[in-house]
């Protein structure tokens, strides 16, 4: 991806936090009509390492959208999506996009990480068109504030903020956690980049500064810290 600095009061959609990403030294470039905090460090090897160690991302700026009632499911299936029968489980597309099936009525759908892919644009339009029964869009962006936590310490680290027990054994890469975290409703889906352990958080994008301040405290202690898009792609490569 090509570097297009930029300053996010120059967009409308950006971090919710985004003062906190910039006190913590974020670097922002712009992605299509956003803005992401891209790196915290000029040195993308040192980044990695760090992801691969404890690292925090916030993904909110990439597309993301869902869909509720009792045909949602069928009417996803239907456009050609691949979705299993497993509540609580995610199912990667062939455009890298995620289909996270959150009950027998619910599904989230979350943009591939380079942000190529439209199909939350076209669903929300195919869905307005058709408004197909018992189908309902579930709007995403603006509610869901959307970070990612990454690295081999990860699971140890949730420990100390989640109930759900999501040690690597357990917890296996598509699995999904509807639960508490840091005494607030969230989502946490596990996708790994490669060999990188990668847990998706979605949550009441209200308390983006509040669950920042919480995660980074408590990735402190297996010296965890904030990591920029840049650091994500790569290791999704």
């Amino acid at each position: 991806m090509s570097a297009n600095p930029a300053k996010p009061t120059d967009f409308a959609c950006r971090p919710f936090h985004y003062p906190a990403l910039e006190a913590d030294g974020a670097y922002f470039e712009s992605l299509g009509e956003s803005v992401i905090a891209a790196s915290f460090d000029e040195n993308i090897e040192s980044e990695c390492k760090q992801a691969a160690n404890l690292g925090l991302a916030d993904l909110s700026p990439l597309p993301r959208t869902g869909f509720k009632g009792k045909q949602a499911i069928n009417w996803l299936s239907d456009t050609g999506l691949s979705i299993g029968e497993e509540n609580n489980y995610s199912w990667l597309q062939t455009d890298q996009t995620l289909i996270a099936r959150l009950a027998d009525t619910e599904a989230l759908v979350l943009s591939d990480l380079n942000a190529r892919s439209d199909l939350c644009r076209r669903l929300e339009k195919q869905n307005a068109e058709q408004m197909p029964e018992q189908c309902y869009h579930v709007p995403r962006q603006d509610s869901s504030a959307w970070f990612i936590v990454t690295g081999k310490h990860a699971d140890i680290m949730f420990a100390k903020l989640c109930a759900v027990d999501m040690r690597l054994s357990r917890f296996k890469s598509g699995s999904i956690a509807q639960t508490s975290m840091a005494r607030m409703n969230a989502i946490a889906i596990r996708h790994d980049l490669g060999e990188i352990p990668a847990f998706h958080i979605l949550f009441d994008s209200a308390s983006a500064d509040y669950l920042w301040r919480m995660l980074k405290d408590a990735m402190s202690e297996f010296s965890g810290k904030p990591v920029g898009y840049n650091a994500i792609c790569h290791l999704a490569q």
